[in-house]
């Protein structure tokens, strides 16, 4: 081109086109950064849109992380054995219940929760808590910190359970909450209540509270540990027989209204069947059951559908009263909740024997009191002509006492071995003679009888009873014997004995029991009696005919000697223990004795004692002693501590000729070997062993019986072990002397006791033995009595 253009173009030419050059280049330049703006531009957008798909990845990861943690913190809580809660922070909404909360209230789900127990007034229990209660204590929860509190919920059965519960503020789900966490306490609750109960029970058991305050603390017991239900208590009335309900609680007073007693026969409820068959009653439904047929209107009215009843049985198998359980479902009842009605039953027949204990405790002392007086007033009684008006008058008080229909003393005839009528508040009917003019029982009509083993009732299928009845109306005769055992066996040949009537049918158990007591002071009255009429006769004939003197004497020899067990030969034996004794008065009769008392409390009570004085004086007081002891020991069961100061006074009374017996006198348990003992001024009792020396018990003696009013009486204590004995004697064995003027003494009796007890015979047939020899033809000085109890061992 420069080839075709002039010069002068080229030249322009050659200046415009820097310029031109210019331009383009700076066009490049910017078009090179708008590239490259472009280009970042993009680059920046590619790298935001994979940010963008960065977080968007990030925030599903984190999403799906929030939502495993949610369902692994529920899961984690559904395992939990505590029961968890989740409340709203600001509010009372419940936000979450784990699988035990939904268990414990039996619901499916949170709502059920929510609306049917927990924020449902009527489903909390009527007492101690209520729901406003419980959202008090949410609502003072700090905003840091906890709070701890029991509470007592609704159960999915509406049975009330114990949690032991914390609340405390956190975060759940993102949101403010506040979490209770719960523990079943409620075995914990119940066992703590049962225990306050069982001692509430047995706190007012010891210190007497009235019975239907024991009725009620029972019944709350046994719904405490039996579950859903509620308890009543029946007493029986024995006079009635019939169950009688007791108790004061709503229930208790619902029930008696609509069901005051029962009979105590089969088929008159559950109740009155456990009380007849004395076993388990269950009724799993009342209605359809054949025991409450026409009793089912009782139970509609107090909203019950079973029954479990089970008879209270006394210690000797009586029958106390019935517990039962009423329900809406019985079921058969397992092991522990049988164990517990065991126990409950146990605990009502312990309140209500130490009640009827205490009832007759009260009536007793009134009657001991009574038998203790006319105990006095018999062995006072005056002799001759006079005897019979005063023992007549005694019995009338006894009828009087103890509310009888009659009481009549019959007693044998030396002559004709007839029994008839002495005295008593009736002779029969109207019709029949009486006293003398009776024409008598024959003794042989009352052999093989068995009549006079024991107390018994004869009613008119008896061949006796109408020789023997004391009314026309056909109630029972009670008899009770009177046995001599100075003269043959007690079973054969008895002294006498008593019958009584009640005004109604039958004479309490309690009374035959002070029945008894009195029949053996009345037995110790015609002994002494026939001792009295005995010793007076022999007096009066005395300077008529030596010969009839002694006759009489032997006489009054037998009956005294018929006031000490066996006749002055005595041997009882048990299992593992011989008790022996032997009295051998010096003249025809003596001042010694020696007592073997069987107690009501099962232990035995044994005596030697030496009479001062000689001959009929001592004979009459030691009769006044014997009659005296029989009837403190049986009153006071074997008590020394009482026995020993009130013998003691009876004898100082009207002892105008101060005479006065000492004694050693001691209870046993035959089962143990323990005995107390007091010395009131008599020879110390000699412990022999087999092993070593026997030794004497020596203590300071305290005063004879008779001499000091005020006199006061220590009681020892001690055990009679294994192949043990102890040998109780008069001062007749120490003090008795040979031809040649030589006393006995404390060496030779010791000396005698080591050897006796290695002898075959026995010891004490070889000490009466050794005695004997050693007085040869001295002839015998003293009264002398030997008893000896051995302790065999197995």
């Amino acid at each position: 081109m420069a080839a075709y253009l002039p010069d002068g173009q080229l030249g322009a030419l050659a200046a415009v086109d820097p310029m031109l050059w210019g331009l383009a280049g700076l066009t490049v330049l910017l078009g090179l950064i708008l590239l490259v703006f472009v280009v970042r531009g993009a680059r920046q957008q590619r790298q935001s849109a994979a940010r963008e798909q960065a977080m968007a990845r990030d925030l599903e990861t984190a999403r799906r992380q929030w939502r495993s943690a949610v369902n692994d913190t529920r899961a984690l809580l559904d395992h939990d054995t505590s029961v968890v809660l989740v409340f709203e922070r600001s509010r009372l909404t419940l936000l979450y219940a784990n699988q035990q909360a939904l268990e414990l209230f039996g619901c499916a789900n949170v709502d059920e929760v929510s609306e049917r127990v927990l924020m449902n007034p009527d489903a909390w229990q009527p007492k101690p808590h209520a729901l406003l209660d419980f959202e008090r204590w949410l609502d003072n929860l700090r905003s840091t910190g906890t709070q701890r509190s029991e509470w007592l919920f609704t159960g999915a059965e509406r049975q009330g359970i114990w949690m032991d519960c914390v609340v405390a503020n956190t975060a759940f789900e993102g949101q403010p909450a506040r979490l209770l966490t719960g523990h079943n306490i409620h075995a914990y609750k119940t066992d703590r209540a049962a225990d306050r109960l069982r001692n509430r029970v047995l706190t007012a058991i010891n210190t007497g509270e009235p019975l239907d305050t024991v009725i009620d603390s029972l019944c709350t017991l046994a719904e405490t540990r039996l579950g859903d239900g509620r308890c009543q208590i029946a007493l029986y009335d024995s006079q009635r027989d019939r169950l009688v309900n007791h108790g004061t609680s709503t229930f208790a007073r619902a029930l008696n209204t609509a069901l005051p007693s029962v009979p105590a026969t089969y088929g008159a409820t559950s109740i009155g069947t456990a009380a007849f068959t004395k076993a388990r009653v269950l009724c799993d439904r009342i209605q359809d059951d054949h025991r409450w047929q026409g009793y089912t209107h009782v139970v509609a009215q107090v909203g019950v559908q079973a029954v479990w009843s089970e008879p209270v049985l006394g210690g000797n198998g009586a029958l106390l009263g019935v517990i039962s359980l009423f329900s809406q479902r019985m079921g058969t009842p397992d092991e522990s909740r049988l164990q517990e009605m065991t126990a409950i039953v146990s605990l009502a027949g312990l309140a209500v024997e130490r009640q009827q204990w205490r009832e007759r405790l009260e009536a007793s002392a009134d009657r001991e009191k009574f038998v203790r007086e006319l105990g006095v007033d018999m062995v006072n009684l005056p002799g001759g002509d006079g005897f019979l008006t005063g023992f007549r008058e005694l019995l009338q008080r006894v009828v009087a006492h103890y509310g009888l229909g009659a009481l009549v003393v019959w007693e044998r005839s030396a002559e004709d071995r007839a029994f008839r009528p002495l005295a008593g508040s009736n002779i029969r009917a109207p019709s029949a003679p009486s006293g003398d003019d009776h024409p008598g029982l024959p003794e042989a009509r009352l052999d093989g009888q068995g009549l006079i083993a024991g107390p018994q009732y004869l009613t008119g299928q008896h061949d006796l009873y109408h020789p023997l009845r004391l009314s026309e109306d056909g109630r029972p005769v009670l008899i009770l014997p009177l046995p001599d055992v100075g003269h043959g066996t007690p079973e054969t040949r008895p002294l006498g004995f008593v019958t009584a009537q009640s005004r109604h049918v039958f004479i309490a158990q309690d009374i035959i029991e002070h029945l008894q007591v009195i029949a053996s002071m009345i037995r110790t009255v015609l002994l002494n009696r026939r001792l009295v009429q005995s010793l007076s006769a022999a007096m009066e004939r005395e300077q008529s005919a030596r010969q009839k003197l002694e006759s009489e004497l032997s006489v009054a020899r037998t009956i005294q000697m018929s006031m000490v067990p066996g006749g002055g030969r005595f041997r009882e034996q048990y299992r593992n223990w011989t008790i022996e004794a032997w009295l051998h008065p010096a003249k025809a009769v003596g001042g010694d004795l020696y007592e073997f008392i069987r107690l009501p409390g099962g232990n035995i009570l044994v005596a030697v004692g030496d009479v001062s004085d000689k001959g009929a004086p001592a004979a009459l007081f030691m009769a006044r002693t014997v009659s005296l002891l029989n009837f403190l020991a049986r009153s006071f069961d074997g008590d020394l501590a009482r026995i020993a100061p009130s013998l003691n006074r009876e004898l100082c009374r009207a002892n105008d000729a101060c005479m006065f017996v000492t004694m050693v006198l001691g209870t046993l348990d035959l089962a143990t070997g323990d005995c107390t003992w007091v010395n009131a001024g008599h020879n110390p009792p000699m412990l022999a062993d087999a092993h070593i020396y026997p030794r004497l018990l020596n203590r300071e003696p305290d005063s004879p019986f008779g001499l000091y009013e005020d006199a006061t009486y220590r009681v020892g204590r001690a055990t009679i072990g294994e192949g043990q004995s102890v040998t109780l004697y008069s001062d007749g064995v120490t003090e008795a002397f040979d031809a040649n003027g030589q006393e006995f003494g404390d060496d030779r009796l010791l000396s005698m006791g080591y050897r006796a007890a290695s002898q075959a015979e026995g010891p004490l047939d070889f000490m009466r033995a050794q005695v004997g020899a050693f007085i040869g033809d001295a002839g015998q000085s003293d009264d002398i009595t030997l008893m000896t109890i051995q302790h065999h061992g197995l």
